[in-house]
């Protein structure tokens, strides 16, 4: 029997059986990832004590733990170490004698872990300094009437690395602090030096002192006082090199002084050339570099600035010159391509470890499987990594740590998924109530393997396409996605139930909340609907204005429901279950009122089409023509240990 009009018929018939489905992925699971990691180094004194804060995020938490140098768990040692809940290592203050390299000077580790894996973080060097009592001097370098004398700082060597000079004071309190050029007569370099210019009779009297602080436990040491000296030789004096900053290591991007600081009279003039291409070049001052008698100042230094630099000083008796070098640190930077990966049991996985260090000094890399060094890495530069025939036992979270020569270390880690995981929403939006005016921005963000694509409705339609409306989405370094609606200027017409929905080739789903606009009711445009003979259709009012006291539904100029088939929701949605061709075609109307009896209304038009399915084992099409038109897959539920796959094919018949 054929039916005399379109007609859809769809034949399923079995492919195949496949047995021992694989276990389905947990798609609210996800792997521990660092949002605040160690630093590479903690410096702190006994004094003050420090702390590590360390955190990850994931699903479920992750929790934090830590690792000495050995590998072994870090737990509390009364009165010198605490580990608190939140993660945080905290040394505490401890006395000269409490000690212990173990503790305060060794390598310490973050270690993050959940259900899918554990990451462990970069090394952390840590170096306690005990608190010891020093002093500080004076050198004074004195000159003749009209020259320059050059004051010095002098710190003990067991503490240098951690003093630096403040400021002088000349007294009772003139303050004296680093600058790159000086005000003319006092000049405090960056590197501490106070150069005197254009001496003159007077400037023998006045007292010099220089202050100092620890930079761990801020204390603040002043000098001895001291004054200058005036020789008595007159006429010229050929330059020496008394002072130079020798090796200055910066990293990238930030400033660099060289110092090169020389006596002579009459006052030397100051030369630099860079010897960081073949032959040696004049540096000549521009945006960057700039010229400032005995400073070299180089804003925003880059790889290309690293090398020798020459500096001469020179007056009517000679010339003096040294040598200087500049040390550009590049950060290092290593990403893990893909960060997430899903492979069916059975294929192969692939993980590349991207360095970014422009330096391009030599560098080891080593992989980790869940906290643990795999086997044959870390004995070079091998940066990809390939797991053969995956398994169960492969799923969870993969590092790759770098280190360089110089004793920095970073890391990236990515996880290995196992199948396909259908969507899960992990943010979405609440219902608002608001006055019209405002921008109003509504989010949902969703997980799942693949990346779920999210759509956006308006009681159960397209969102209104003019330019108050826009859509943004993005996926962020985890696979999450993230999408946002962004009204500005919101008015009542605005206002209904908004939808959220997230879908992958794994499943779909969704979240719905109102977006309430207070002023009169206002029913936006109904488009044309189509339903399924036999299905159940709901069509919603899409009713705006707040508050709105009641929504009725008609048709012919009856109001529905007018029979067992018909019911409207209490939010006015109106739903025939089942649909019938011929009764249920037609236009349908929707009203709604408000507590002040102020009305809208608006109508829409309903096409039933009918449909009929055919379940063959034998393609059989008994129609004058057919045309295929969609081919697809469908699959029993995972949780079946075993299932058909079916194809099914999609006809139209037209007779």
């Amino acid at each position: 029997m054929f039916i005399n009009i379109k007609n859809m018929f769809v034949f399923l018939f079995a492919i195949g059986v496949i047995s021992d489905v694989a276990e389905g992925f947990d798609s609210h699971l996800r792997g521990p990832a660092f949002v605040m990691e160690p630093p590479t180094r903690l410096e702190f004194s006994n004094s003050s004590g420090g702390w590590l804060d360390c955190s990850a995020s994931g699903s479920p938490q992750p929790s934090i733990d830590w690792l000495s140098v050995d590998g072994t768990s870090v737990g509390d040692v009364s009165g010198i170490r605490r580990v608190l809940r939140n993660g945080t290592l905290v040394l505490l203050p401890f006395a000269a004698a409490a000690y212990r390299q173990d503790i305060h000077s060794t390598v310490y580790r973050c270690v993050a872990s959940n259900n899918v894996g554990r990451i462990i973080s970069r090394d952390v060097q840590v170096r306690a300094v005990v608190t010891q009592a020093f002093k500080v001097d004076v050198e004074v370098q004195g000159a003749a009437r009209g020259c320059t004398a050059v004051l010095k700082c002098v710190v003990p060597a067991f503490v240098k690395d951690l003093v630096r000079i403040i400021s002088w004071v000349q007294e009772p309190s003139f303050y004296i602090y680093p600058s790159l050029q000086g005000d003319g007569k006092f000049h405090q370099l960056p590197s501490g030096e106070l150069l005197i210019h254009n001496l003159e009779f007077s400037d023998q009297f006045p007292s010099y002192r220089c202050r100092t602080m620890h930079r761990l436990s801020r204390q603040v040491i002043v000098s001895s006082p001291a004054n200058v000296r005036i020789t008595e030789h007159r006429g010229i004096v050929a330059p020496v090199i008394i002072e130079n900053s020798g090796t200055v290591t910066v990293a990238q991007d930030e400033g660099a002084a060289l110092i090169c600081i020389s006596q002579g009279c009459p006052t030397p003039e100051y030369r630099w050339y860079s010897h960081t291409s073949l032959e040696p070049t004049l540096v000549i001052p521009g945006p960057r570099i700039r010229q400032l008698g005995p400073v070299l100042a180089i804003e925003a230094v880059t790889a290309e600035d690293g090398g020798v630099y020459r500096c001469t000083a020179s007056n009517a008796g000679g010339e003096a010159s040294a040598e200087l070098r500049l040390l550009v640190s590049t950060s290092l930077h290593v990403e893990i391509s893909p960060p997430v990966l899903s492979v069916h049991m059975g294929g192969s996985a692939e993980f590349k470890c991207v360095v970014s260090a422009q330096n391009g000094g030599p560098y080891l890399v080593t992989w980790y499987k869940d906290g643990r060094q795999l086997p044959s890495t870390g004995r070079g530069t091998s940066e990809a990594l390939v797991v053969n025939n995956v398994g169960r036992e492969d799923r969870g979270m993969y590092q790759c740590i770098v280190r360089r020569a110089e004793g920095d270390t970073a890391q990236a880690a990515a996880e290995l998924q196992l199948g396909d995981a259908p969507p899960v929403l992990i943010y979405s939006f609440i219902e608002q109530t608001l006055q019209p005016g405002p921008a109003v921005s509504l989010k949902c963000s969703a997980t799942g393997n693949p990346t779920p694509q999210i759509s956006w409705t308006l009681d159960g339609f397209p969102l209104p396409s003019h330019g108050r409306f826009v859509i943004g989405q993005y996926v962020t370094v985890h696979g999450d996605v993230i999408s946002h609606v962004n009204i500005s200027h919101v008015m009542v017409e605005d206002g209904g139930e908004y939808t959220c929905s997230a879908e992958n080739r794994a499943g779909k789903t969704s979240h719905s909340a109102r977006l309430n606009i207070y002023g009169m009711p206002y029913i936006r445009l109904i488009p044309k609907v189509t339903a399924v003979a036999g299905e159940t259709l709901q069509l919603k009012c899409p009713v705006a204005g707040y508050p709105i006291e009641e929504i009725h539904w008609e048709r012919g100029g009856r109001e529905l429901p007018d029979d067992l088939r018909q019911k409207v929701l209490p939010d006015g949605t109106l739903q025939i279950n089942p649909v019938e061709k011929k009764a249920d075609t037609g236009v349908y109307t929707c009203w709604a009122r408000n507590k002040q009896g102020h009305s809208a209304r608006r109508s829409g038009e309903v096409t039933v089409i009918g449909m009929h399915i055919l379940v063959t084992d034998t393609l059989k099409l008994h129609s004058k023509k057919s045309i295929e038109k969609r081919n697809t897959e469908k699959k029993c539920p995972a949780h079946v240990n075993n299932y058909i796959s079916f194809k099914v094919v999609i006809f139209e018949t037209i007779l």
